[in-house]
């Protein structure tokens, strides 16, 4: 089965909107700028039989998560609310999206090319849970990954290798990665990847990135507090 998942620029934008609100600024009680955070998907589903497409129409930041430096935990009752009242008007949960935050000494680019911007062991085992908790035939997640750097570096823009669901792009001084995957169980309730493309209106064509935008820098005398300066 393939899953081709289609982002609107409403959606880049929230999903960009957010994860830098969570990457920079200092969230309450947080010893450290980048704290992971959570939200749902939601849009309409077209299913076939070797093809289903999925057309995010816009995303919902989980307030009542529990976001941290290194993880995040959503919570079941504002999943079951949210799921409930976007159906009502007529939008089906498609799944969830998190965020990866890394400043400047948290590891190099090759790292997060190899394994920054993919999903962690424990989101493995969250994906496991969920699928067989729920007896779901198929997970829907994204992943976006901010990586704080010295300077703009645009070389690397675009799909990673051959996949065609992980895009790099530069936001600033920043560099980012956006993951789509479609995941399943196999006959031993192992989970397993399927082949997912991602597709968008706006994010793709990404010159728009090259103009002035600012940087993210450390706030003097301290090494995970960041600020945002134009």
């Amino acid at each position: 089965m393939e899953h081709h998942i289609h982002l609107s620029k409403p959606v880049v934008a929230q999903l960009l909107l957010n994860g830098f609100e969570a990457f920079v600024v200092q969230h309450q009680g947080q010893v450290r700028s980048g704290i992971e955070l959570h939200a749902s998907v939601y849009g309409k589903v077209k299913r076939g039989k070797e093809k289903t497409k999925y057309k995010v129409d816009f995303i919902s930041v989980d307030t009542t998560a529990d976001m941290n430096g290194g993880f995040v935990a959503s919570n079941d009752e504002t999943q079951y609310l949210k799921e409930h009242l976007a159906e009502q008007m007529g939008f089906e949960r498609i799944g969830s999206l998190h965020t990866h935050p890394y400043l400047a000494h948290e590891g190099d680019m090759e790292f997060m090319r190899a394994e920054g911007c993919d999903f962690s062991p424990g989101d493995i085992n969250t994906f496991t849970n969920e699928l067989n908790k729920n007896n779901k035939q198929y997970l829907i997640e994204l992943l976006l990954t901010i990586k704080q750097n010295q300077r703009q570096n645009i070389r690397r823009d675009g799909f990673i290798g051959d996949a065609r669901n992980v895009f790099e792009f530069s936001v600033g001084n920043c560099k980012c990665f956006l993951r789509a995957q479609a995941f399943s169980l196999d006959g031993n309730r192992k989970l397993i990847r399927e082949m997912t493309l991602l597709e968008d209106d706006y994010l793709q064509d990404f010159e728009h990135w090259f103009t002035d935008f600012g940087r993210v820098k450390v706030k003097e005398g301290r090494k995970r507090i960041l600020k945002y300066i134009v």
